[in-house]
């Protein structure tokens, strides 16, 4: 592993999650260019890898949950690999009004996580009808504030 290089796993907890959506916009925050799966650019500098079967060699482990209850149950044997892992910088994707938060964090058990607002499949055809990446046309606070994260390291 190139030492200069930070490289970062998104994995999602369960299924549609979110993990190809979030390595993608953490790939317009970090200014990488895409590579299919991996994506790769100022190779001195960040590697993301969209969901990895590995864990050892990674510096940053970004762990996406769907808040849906049904979701986090089908997760919770992945939580719990990715819990009992130091470092695990978390967000909660597709975070909305509907979601009881106190129910969220009394089931997670997390000191801290970033929390992504869900967007409604209106906003994401018309990004992508207009050729835009979704990031370049509305703020995604959540997954921004999580990459300024992922810089300070």
């Amino acid at each position: 592993m190139d030492k200069m290089k930070i490289k970062v796993g998104v994995i999602g907890i369960s299924p549609g999650a979110g993990e190809t959506f979030v390595a993608r916009a953490l790939d317009y925050y970090l200014n990488i260019k895409d590579a299919p799966r991996v994506l790769v650019s100022r190779p001195d500098k960040y590697e993301i890898v969209e969901d990895p079967g590995y864990l050892g060699d990674l510096d940053v482990i970004v762990g996406v949950i769907d808040p849906l209850p049904s979701r986090l149950k089908e997760g919770v044997p992945k939580f719990a690999v990715l819990k009992a892992t130091e470092g695990v910088l978390w967000l909660v994707n597709k975070d909305n009004t509907g979601v009881d938060h106190r129910e969220l964090k009394k089931f997670l058990e997390l000191d801290d996580y970033f929390s992504q607002e869900a967007l409604n499949y209106e906003t994401v055809c018309r990004a992508e009808y207009s050729c835009e990446k979704v990031e370049r046309r509305y703020s995604l606070k959540g997954i921004e504030s999580l990459a300024n994260e992922i810089k300070k390291l």
